[in-house]
């Protein structure tokens, strides 16, 4: 049975969409994934199957590139040394299939202001829901968690996650502000709440990641050669002076988790060339499989000396080198060819906005494995199915 009425029709998908995103930030991941399974069955029923053929094929290529991100790591649970965590991640890994297949086999008219606005409002109710048991627990002298880690165990998520998604949300208020499209006083106010949540956090990569998400958004709108090389100056300068505050240099102290002090640079260079090594014992070309037993990796973080990786048993911290892990250099290559096909299609487009949220993407990626964790994999194939959409089969521009 397919809903005829356009308003009731798009309006329902409009929401189930948005609360995939809206529940995000929130503890509880079940919520998330019944708003996963609620907009997967009223996908069934939007158009007719006909048309979801027809697109389907028109898209082709971008719906094979972007779930690839699920069929390689189906493919690499033919060799894994660890079926039963391989199984595991393939239903952590559904979301790259689910979300492009869902939103490139229908048209929308243009809802990327009401999904990004909802996340938006999610996101703060999120954070000040976090914060106002932080503030309780501070009046009644029961502890201070204003900082960092310990303000993220009220949030019940990881700081990294939790700053990609106030990230996102403050360049889209910036978008807003920069092409006018709301209330100036309202966008300055929800920036600066977010602000304050983004210090509190104090996640060193999200400082690059804004800089470039801003520097993209900002210079799409001026001409002026002059501007922009003022603003190429004073955005990363401005940005970059939070890096040096207490509160951020606070939370790289040497750690004292490890056999002896080190640096959170040295912790990550000793990490990371454990992974490249690992790497080299392994198959370049196909890697050593989905979530396969990383007995090597633990075995040379032992080595290095690096305690809380070896225990906690750490992934790659790098989503470029986890791939690589995994699924060697023909992983690699697919993941990359990916990603050149997206900057290639918004640019092409001039899709600044979603641009500048791909760039911040693979900043994080340099620093985390994204997706590793169910709060990366869905935020990144939400937003980047939307865009793709938005794109590549606008409702305005088939009806031209």
């Amino acid at each position: 049975m397919i809903i005829k009425n356009e308003i009731i029709r798009d309006g329902i998908f409009y929401w189930l969409l948005a609360f995939c995103l809206i529940s995000l930030p929130f503890p509880d991941y079940s919520f998330n994934s019944q708003a996963i399974i609620a907009l997967s069955v009223y996908w069934l029923f939007y158009n007719s199957f006909t048309e979801k053929k027809e697109l389907l094929l028109q898209n082709k290529l971008p719906i094979l590139l972007f779930s690839s991100l699920f069929w390689v790591p189906l493919l690499g649970a033919i060799y894994t040394t660890n079926l039963e965590a391989a199984i595991e991640e393939l239903q952590l890994k559904l979301p790259f299939l689910v979300f492009p297949v869902i939103l490139l086999t229908l048209r929308l008219k243009d809802c990327r202001p009401f999904v990004l606005n909802n996340f938006l409002l999610g996101l703060l109710a999120a954070s000040f829901l976090a914060l106002a048991k932080v503030g309780y627990f501070r009046i009644n002298n029961l502890g201070n968690y204003f900082y960092y880690s310990k303000f993220s165990e009220f949030l019940d998520k990881h700081t990294t996650y939790f700053s990609l998604f106030v990230v996102i949300c403050l360049l889209w208020l910036l978008w807003l502000l920069v092409n006018k499209k709301a209330n100036k006083l309202l966008l300055i106010i929800g920036g600066l709440a977010l602000l304050y949540f983004f210090y509190l956090l104090s996640v060193r990569i999200s400082i690059i990641a804004l800089t470039i998400g801003a520097l993209i958004i900002i210079l799409s709108s001026i001409a002026s050669l002059l501007k922009r090389v003022l603003l190429m100056i004073i955005v990363p300068v401005l940005l970059g002076s939070v890096y040096f505050t207490p509160y951020f240099q606070k939370r790289f102290e040497p750690s004292t988790t490890e056999t002896t002090q080190i640096s959170d640079m040295e912790f990550r260079e000793m990490h990371w060339k454990a992974v490249l090594e690992t790497i080299n014992h392994n198959n370049l070309l196909i890697g050593y499989g989905t979530r396969s037993h990383r007995d090597y990796l633990y075995y040379k973080y032992k080595e290095y000396g690096l305690t809380s990786a070896n225990k906690e048993g750490y992934n790659a911290h790098n989503q470029y080198l986890e791939i690589f892990l995994e699924f060697g250099l023909l992983g690699l290559v697919i993941f990359l060819g990916l990603i050149i096909y997206l900057l290639w299609v918004f640019k092409k487009k001039k899709d600044y906005f979603a641009l500048s949220i791909l760039f911040v993407f693979l900043v994080y990626m340099l620093t985390e494995s994204i997706f590793q964790r169910h709060s990366g994999i869905v935020v990144f194939s939400i937003l980047i199915s939307l865009f793709l959409n938005n794109n590549l089969l606008s409702y305005d521009s088939q009806n031209r």
